[in-house]
């Protein structure tokens, strides 16, 4: 057990059970009225049932938490999905206030930054989820136009063709899109 008297109220991270942090946040946001983040990022992504939304942890396994540890460190680690205190030895740290005011800004109310469907770009390949070409693979041959579509060029009945397929009805072959949640 880490060292928590000489501590002094700030945000610290805790680590969480795996796919539960968001659940463990949401608790001590209402039954302990503490600061908690769980920042997330939504995309989606190619599946066997065609493109799904995914919303998964920015840190896996971990929360943040605003508190006095001195005063609540019993409660925060009686509730369900927390694990314990991030510490190095007997150290805990404290997140700078700059760092989460950031993070904050970055992910919005939500804590859920949605991240921006890839722009495909000549030579990507992609798979089409919609229409009578679903779930066949192909390469994009030209740009985004006006009426968000894009050229594809489709091997289909032993020849290659090139279609134009609204953009939102393909997927990119590598899966969740390549942009970051930190680039605006």
């Amino acid at each position: 057990m880490p060292d928590i008297s000489g501590t002094k109220p700030g945000w610290y991270c805790f680590k969480a059970l795996p796919k539960k942090e968001h659940i463990a946040a949401e608790l001590l946001r209402r039954q302990a009225d503490l600061d908690a983040l769980c920042p997330r990022i939504s995309y989606m992504k190619k599946t066997k049932r065609g493109k799904v939304r995914f919303v998964e942890c920015l840190f896996p396994g971990y929360i943040f938490v605003h508190a006095d540890l001195v005063e609540v460190y019993r409660l925060i680690r009686s509730t369900q999905g927390i694990r314990d205190v991030v510490s190095f030895g007997e150290r805990v740290p404290l997140i700078p206030d700059a760092f989460v005011a950031e993070l904050k800004a970055r992910v919005g109310e939500e804590s859920v930054k949605e991240l921006p469907a890839a722009v495909p770009v000549p030579g990507d390949e992609v798979t089409i989820t919609e229409g009578p070409f679903r779930n066949l693979k192909a390469v994009v041959s030209g740009e985004l136009d006006a009426q968000q579509r894009v050229a594809l060029l489709l091997e289909f009945l032993g020849r290659q063709m090139e279609v134009t397929i609204p953009v939102d009805e393909m997927i990119p072959e590598a899966g969740p899109p390549k942009g970051s949640v930190w680039e605006e």
